[in-house]
């Protein structure tokens, strides 16, 4: 017992007094500045230049024209010196570096109807970007440094991306970016406070109204200024969880309410996307609810995965892919979160009777800009779609009959190119290549291949046109 007397003295000595107030506030300090030190090195800032031609975006990689020498005195594009660190530009925003390769995640409405972007990033290093690919319902695009000859590669670091759905309200978080483009000199601005909710939704009064179909956006009650827009939020372990997307609600309501989009299964797969330049696609079911309040079918459209699935008015969707449907937002979220062309599981209740549906989701139709630099070459001249993608104003009573049969839609069609001298027009219904029907733009991709010579295509009406 006596041997053990000096061990037990001495553990005691190595007991630490309880933590005073001012340990407490200085650990929470640590933890706030070490999470904005592991994450600043990737958040960048962005201006935005225009060419005064309307909405027209031109800075976009393959279509995107070299900027004019600086005449003597270095002067750029739009009469500002981008040689200077202290030039102040008239358009701003923020970005999020998420790429190896430097892609930076930034918002859509950043770099619309942008000719020229030009990012100033940490290190006081300055390079010019285009913009890789752009969708306008998530409010999100991916741009990355301009590549080719003149352009140096600049040193760029990724941010950490952490889970969105892992979030709870009252969670702290922090946003990082350009506030009044007081981050031109490369180092991000930052303010913090909590999550204020999780499933928040845009009214229309005040954004793009595609954003109220986005159910999901993060709400903050950190400060989020001008120039915040397409910020990274970020935990306190300093990992990417939303990009600031709108910096207040309706007028009226409080200027501090800020909103973000969550990097949550959504969220990373529009990343995923859009970092490999092509497309986001979002599933699209076509039906109507009796409300937004409920989950109960008010109407269904002919021709549409729902009504080829078997839905009909009055039954009650509760899941959708094995998530759960209770309102209208929930619905969205759930169609949203599959791609086209995937069949997914529909659980309903028919009156009394509980039933499962299988149904293919066609393709949302989005207005606004879509940008992909990753496209599928078009064969012989010719683009197709889904047919939820045709214009109603193309829908003629042949093309409503063919659509209901299924097939795909002539989204584009090249001038002079084959497809052109067939005949094919834009707004047609392809039913079949040759004998093999076709129903999604895969299946007519895997058709058309490898296919030599003279091609059959049966369209609406049943008309045959030939491709050469």
């Amino acid at each position: 017992m006596f041997h053990a007397l000096p061990i037990v003295l001495a553990l005691i000595a190595q007991q630490k007094p309880d933590p005073t107030p001012l340990d407490i506030v200085s650990s929470l300090e640590t933890v706030v500045a070490d999470a904005i030190a592991k994450a600043e090195p990737s958040v960048v800032a962005i201006a935005r230049e225009k060419t005064g031609k309307g909405d027209e975006t031109t800075a976009v990689r393959g279509r995107n024209p070299a900027p004019p020498p600086a005449p003597e005195g270095g002067i750029g594009l739009g009469g500002l010196d981008f040689s200077q660190p202290d030039y102040t530009a008239l358009d701003y925003g923020s970005g999020v570096v998420i790429g190896d390769r430097g892609e930076i995640l930034t918002a859509h409405h950043v770099v619309k109807g942008a000719s020229r972007l030009i990012v100033r990033a940490f290190g006081h290093q300055q390079f010019d970007a285009e913009i890789i690919a752009a969708d306008p319902r998530s409010d999100l695009a991916v741009i990355a440094p301009r590549e080719g000859q003149g352009f140096v590669v600049p040193k760029l670091k990724p941010i950490a991306l952490g889970d969105a759905t892992k979030l709870r309200k009252g969670a702290f978080l922090l946003a990082l970016g350009n506030p009044y483009n007081a981050a031109r000199d490369g180092r991000a601005s930052a303010s913090w406070g909590i999550l204020a909710n999780v499933a928040r939704r845009l009214e229309r009064t005040n954004t793009d109204p595609q954003l109220r179909h986005y159910p999901t956006l993060l709400q903050l009650d950190a400060k989020l200024n001008l120039g915040m827009s397409g910020g990274a939020v970020v935990t306190m372990k300093g990992e990417l969880v939303g990009l600031t997307t709108n910096a207040a609600n309706a007028s009226g309501f409080d200027a501090q309410a800020g909103y973000a989009v969550p990097l949550d299964v959504l969220g990373r797969r529009v990343l995923e996307t859009l970092r490999q330049g092509k497309e986001v696609e979002y599933g699209f079911l076509g039906i109507g609810l009796k409300d937004d309040r409920s989950n109960h079918v008010g109407s269904v459209r002919p021709g549409t995965p729902a009504s080829d699935g078997g839905l009909v008015v009055e039954d009650q969707i509760f899941s959708v892919g094995g998530l759960d449907v209770v309102d209208s937002d929930s619905l969205v979220a759930a169609v949203n979160a599959f791609p086209p062309g995937r069949p997914i599981k529909l659980k309903i209740l028919r009156g009394q009777e509980p039933l499962e549906k299988t149904v293919v989701l066609s393709k949302f139709p989005l207005t606004g800009e879509v940008i992909a630099t990753n496209r599928p070459a078009p064969w012989r001249g010719l683009r197709v779609d889904y047919l939820s993608m045709l214009p109603d104003a193309t829908r003629s009573r042949d093309l409503l009959d063919a659509m209901s049969r299924g097939g795909v839609g002539v989204v584009e069609v090249i001038p002079g190119s084959p497809a052109d001298q067939a005949g094919l027009r834009t707004g047609q219904v392809i039913l079949a290549v040759g004998e093999k029907t076709v129903k999604t733009p895969g299946e007519f991709a895997a058709a058309v291949a490898n296919l030599e010579g003279p091609v059959e295509l049966s369209t609406e009406a049943d008309r045959k046109v030939t491709v050469k």
